[in-house]
């Protein structure tokens, strides 16, 4: 019999199901209702479990007997599933409320909020998945209906591009989730997450070579979920899809499962497979601040932030502190969310007060002066902003102390490192540039306009909840943080050594991002420096360092490539030695013709006349006279007598 603590792991995860269904069934206006109402009892039963359900909770059941195997589906409670709960219910809430407000024009209001609640069903899973193959299975839902909402406005030409290239991605880092689950499950039958975890790798038996493939492959699943280099490209055209969704998928939850994956098998990384994945992190982090700065599109900015905050993430598991991984994570999902709803305030405010077809509501150089218009959006943007930047007394702080403190105690490569400091001063002078660029440059725009309840309540949950207050009761101390003893049992976690000069050297780069930014664009300073700068290196940026270009060339084109040799191959020498087969088959067949009608037929012919022709010799004989018949038989045996003879002799 189940009990409480089952029974509210299981309407977490199927709440949303159920929400997206009804959603998807009721009239157009209310569709949102039901999935705020339907968020929200999410949020109580998660706020609910955290406080009832005690860590390490399992419930397993078996699901497939394969011969002497049986795999099994269950769901498994820990702190960082609590944690992660709370987290993706809170987010999902507000964008489920914020979405009332930005999609009330949209007649596909049903099918919008019951694919919200498909993508809510699938996270939830993976979360509360207790073994791989069902996380597989979770991943997999995940990925398809992050498809969906990417691509949600298929009539346009650019969201099925960019849904299909998400969708493609993904499945490129999934073969290796596939060959991780392979390589652990014919080693331990078993793909029980804390069975796997509870054993030590270099006492598990398995070679060295296959436990660093194994990781590899599971590393690869996070690669494409979580865009980190070389398969980053995906996220940023993926801001084509509905900025609520933006905020849900690309900030706050499907990005992060990979990291969540990371965490959770911590303890089955072998040290190299840790260095592949920190020097890739390192690498990521990089390229998505230095990507950032030469971007227009208010979306495709925090899109590219997300993929550098992302690499921190990354670095920090690689570095061997997965607790400062998911603490970042679960600080990031707020500030990174309060950032994408406040830029679809910005867009949903262009959309309802200009009417020009061909104006770009996204794009940042028709912007300025927007403090004074939405003045709610403009404190919510400057708080989650700096909280992006890592200043004191917010959120991105702590955790971003933990991860610099932890690059900073690791074996990682220096430059790895020097990624991770430089990132600092990039994400604030991005960030500041949009900042400046939004809100302050260009004069103040003249129309009046009032922010809906339903936006602007969102944002102002988000942006307090980016405050340092909410996670430790000293915002400039990184150790102090609640969840830090929280998290002190989970498996593999470790605390950093605390340096004194990190603090020091991260908030002085992120204050020289910021001033650089404010002299650049406010004071027109620095003009020709940037200009020079720009002349090297901003094709390099704004192209993202051409990856797509070398995709198209590497692969698209190598395709293409090998495309047209296969057919010149089976246009010039299948063919023609197909066309040879058949020309030798017909000659065979006219020589077998011939020697048919010629030899064979005329052989049985011959036999019939020779035959024929004796027949009508010896009929002759049979004349009815006696007197030759005895001289035929007197013939006859002076035959016999002559060949005896010749035998004799």
């Amino acid at each position: 019999m189940l009990k409480y603590t089952d029974i509210l792991p299981l309407m977490i995860l199927f709440l949303p199901l159920v929400g997206g269904i009804l959603s998807y069934l009721v009239p157009n206006k209310r569709s949102g209702l039901i999935a705020v109402i339907t968020a929200t009892l999410i949020l109580v039963y998660s706020v609910s479990a955290f406080f009832y359900i005690p860590f390490e909770t399992g419930l397993d059941l078996d699901w497939i007997t394969a011969g002497n195997q049986v795999f099994q589906v269950g769901l498994y409670y820990d702190q960082i599933s609590g944690i992660m709960c709370i987290v993706v219910a809170i987010v999902a809430l507000l964008v489920s409320i914020f979405s009332l407000e930005y999609m009330k024009h949209d007649a596909a209001q049903p099918r919008y909020f019951a694919l919200l609640g498909l993508f809510a069903f699938s996270m939830y899973g993976i979360v509360l998945s207790s073994n791989l193959l069902l996380t597989f299975i979770f991943w997999e839902l995940v990925g398809f209906s992050s498809y969906l909402l990417i691509g949600f406005w298929f009539e346009k030409a650019a969201p099925p591009i960019s849904s299909f290239k998400a969708f493609l991605m993904n499945k490129v880092g999934d073969v290796g989730f596939l060959l991780g689950i392979f390589i652990l499950f014919a080693y331990f039958k078993t793909l029980n997450i804390q069975l796997l975890i509870g054993v030590d790798p270099s006492q598990s038996g398995i070679p060295n070579s296959l436990l660093i493939t194994m990781g590899i492959g599971l590393f690869l699943a996070a690669v494409g979920k979580s865009a980190q280099f070389p398969l980053q490209t995906w996220l940023p055209d993926a801001m084509t899809g509905p900025t609520p969704v933006s905020a849900l998928i690309h900030a706050a939850t499907m990005v992060a499962a990979g990291v969540y994956l990371m965490v959770r098998i911590f303890p089955l990384l072998v040290p190299e497979v840790l260095t592949v994945i920190g020097i890739i992190g390192g690498i990521t982090a990089f390229m998505g601040a230095f990507a950032a700065f030469a971007q227009n599109d208010i979306k495709k900015i925090l899109a590219y932030s997300t993929v550098s905050q992302l690499g921190y993430m990354i670095m920090a598991v690689g570095a061997g502190f997965p607790v400062a991984a998911f603490v970042h994570l679960t600080t990031h999902a707020f500030f990174k969310a309060g950032l994408f709803l406040c830029s679809g305030s910005i867009i949903h405010y262009y959309h309802e007060t200009n009417h020009d077809h061909d104006f770009d509501a996204q794009d940042i150089t028709n912007m300025g002066g927007l403090r004074k218009v939405l003045p709610v959006t403009f404190l919510a943007f400057t708080l989650c902003m700096l909280a992006l930047a890592g200043l004191p007394l917010f959120s991105g702080f702590l955790s971003k102390e933990m991860i610099l403190n932890g690059l900073a105690s690791s074996q990682l490569p220096s430059f790895v490192v020097v990624f991770g400091f430089a990132s600092v001063f990039m994400t604030a002078a991005y960030m500041a540039r949009l900042y400046f660029k939004v809100f302050f440059n260009g004069g103040e725009q003249k129309e009046r306009y009032t922010e809906a309840l339903v936006i602007k309540a969102p944002l102002t949950v988000l942006s307090l909840l980016s405050l340092g207050f909410v996670f430790s009761a000293n915002p400039i101390n990184p150790d102090s943080s609640w969840l830090q003893p929280l998290l002190s049992s989970f498996n593999g976690s470790a605390v950093a050594q605390h340096f004194s000069l990190i603090p020091v050297l991260s908030i002085a780069l992120a204050l020289a991002g910021l001033a650089f930014s404010y002299f650049y664009i406010e004071k027109k300073m620095f003009e020709g420096f940037v200009n020079g700068i720009k002349t090297l290196a901003y094709s390099v940026s704004n192209k993202n360092f051409y990856l797509d270009e070398i995709y198209k060339v590497a692969i698209v084109r190598g395709a293409l490539l090998l495309a047209k040799a296969a057919y010149w191959w089976d246009q010039k020498v299948v063919d023609r030695v197909v066309n040879l087969i058949g020309e030798a088959q017909v000659v065979v067949a006219y020589l077998t013709g011939w020697f048919d009608r010629t030899v064979v037929d005329g052989g049985v012919k011959l036999l019939t006349w020779t035959v024929n022709f004796a027949g009508n010799r010896t009929r002759q004989m049979q004349g009815g006279n006696l007197q030759a018949y005895l001289a035929w038989a007197v013939f006859g045996l002076l035959l016999i007598f002559y060949f005896f003879e010749l035998l004799i002799g």
